[in-house]
């Protein structure tokens, strides 16, 4: 299938294999054979093509018929999910360990986050990073599970997975907590 759709939307946009293999920094027969399905693109490759193409990579893999070419609205739609979620940009700014002014600026589209704080950010947000960067419509199953009907536990447990464990599960976190800190920090 992903082959298909590699000549499918090189096609559409009238473009040759050896421009997309400039494009994605392979050789042309390299592209050829993944078009072919002779070969398969690693992880980031494939995420690379998507982005490119605007796509999510359940498109590319004919896991979903939707390809979903809208340009990407991210910072509109991290300020939605957010909201609609209950979480305050300090909380989120604690769970991706930056400033709030960080997390105001990815909203207003001043800054964007790495790729790994974007994992981080659909995790907390309970939706998936394709949703996050408009490569699809979906936010995910698991998002809001109060405003689709459904009346699980999960959806009324505390903002805090902490609180949940047992005392010496908290404590050694804390100390480990104490020790990366101690580690990283600088000037030492």
């Amino acid at each position: 299938m992903l082959g298909k759709r590699l000549l499918y939307l090189r096609n559409k946009r009238e473009l040759t294999q050896e421009e997309l293999a400039k494009i994605f920094c392979m050789s042309r027969s390299t592209y050829a054979q993944y078009e072919v399905n002779r070969r398969k693109p690693d992880y980031d490759t494939l995420q690379r093509i998507a982005d490119y193409y605007k796509v999510s990579t359940d498109f590319l893999l004919g896991r979903t018929e939707d390809s979903v070419t809208e340009e990407c609205n991210f910072p509109g739609r991290l300020k939605m999910i957010r909201e609609l979620n209950g979480i305050s940009l300090t909380q989120l700014a604690e769970n991706l360990n930056v400033s709030p002014t960080d997390v105001s600026q990815f909203e207003t589209g001043g800054k964007y986050p790495d790729p790994s704080a974007l994992k981080v950010l659909a995790d907390s947000l309970n939706c998936s990073v394709d949703y996050l960067l408009g490569r699809i419509t979906d936010p995910g199953p698991h998002l809001l599970e109060n405003q689709q009907g459904y009346n699980t536990p999960a959806a009324h447990r505390s903002d805090d997975p902490i609180e949940d464990l047992p005392e010496e599960a908290r404590k050694s976190l804390e100390e480990f907590k104490e020790f990366i800190l101690k580690k990283y920090r600088k000037g030492d």
